[in-house]
């Protein structure tokens, strides 16, 4: 039986991975958009497992910022917002953790998906657990951030846009989050 299961949630994991990656690569974005999530180039694959994982649900929850930074030292660099004006880099911090250990599930993959005028972009996000962060900006290594970066199109229309992130984990948990339901809480583009 144990076989049987083994095989199961290989065979999960396996098309999870094969579905993002069609909705990755089916992005309807310009080709200087792609890869945004991807930070400062490809991450290092995540460390093995942890003891003890799993040992509860995957959760995630997180936010939206400015990742706006040019020229550098922005003072709306990382400011908490969900007013966003077209051309501005769009932030989506996350983090992933176990429910019965309350570690991070440094495992876990995620991806944010911004629906509006009828489509929808895949936005993979980047495990930030692997440390070269400036002193200047974090007190601590940021060990238990994802971030994804989307920047707003210039024919993105005004209004609410509406989003989700999704994740698995190594062991094939999923989790999705969204934000609170009240319309100022929803994402937004401003003039």
């Amino acid at each position: 039986m144990t076989i049987h299961k083994n095989v199961l949630v290989l065979s999960l994991v396996a098309l999870v991975t094969i579905a993002v990656g069609a909705m990755v690569s089916g992005q309807d974005q310009p080709a200087a958009g792609r890869g945004q999530g991807r930070g400062r180039g490809e991450p290092p694959p995540p460390p093995p497992p942890q003891a003890g994982h799993p040992s509860g649900k995957l959760v995630i929850w997180g936010d939206l910022a400015s990742f706006d930074n040019n020229p550098p030292g922005l003072p709306t660099h990382c400011i908490l917002t969900n007013r966003f004006k077209r051309g501005q880099r769009l932030g989506i911090r996350m983090t992933a953790i176990d429910g019965g250990s309350g570690e991070v599930e440094n495992t876990a993959v995620l991806t944010a998906h911004l629906t509006f005028a009828g489509k929808t972009i895949d936005v993979p996000m980047r495990w930030r657990g692997v440390g070269g962060f400036p002193a200047s900006e974090y007190s601590r290594q940021p060990s238990e951030m994802w971030t994804g970066v989307w920047t707003v199109p210039a024919d993105t229309p005004i209004g609410v846009i509406n989003y989700t992130v999704t994740a698995v984990d190594r062991f094939g948990r999923t989790a999705s989050f969204s934000p609170f339901i009240n319309s100022v809480s929803q994402l937004a583009i401003v003039e």
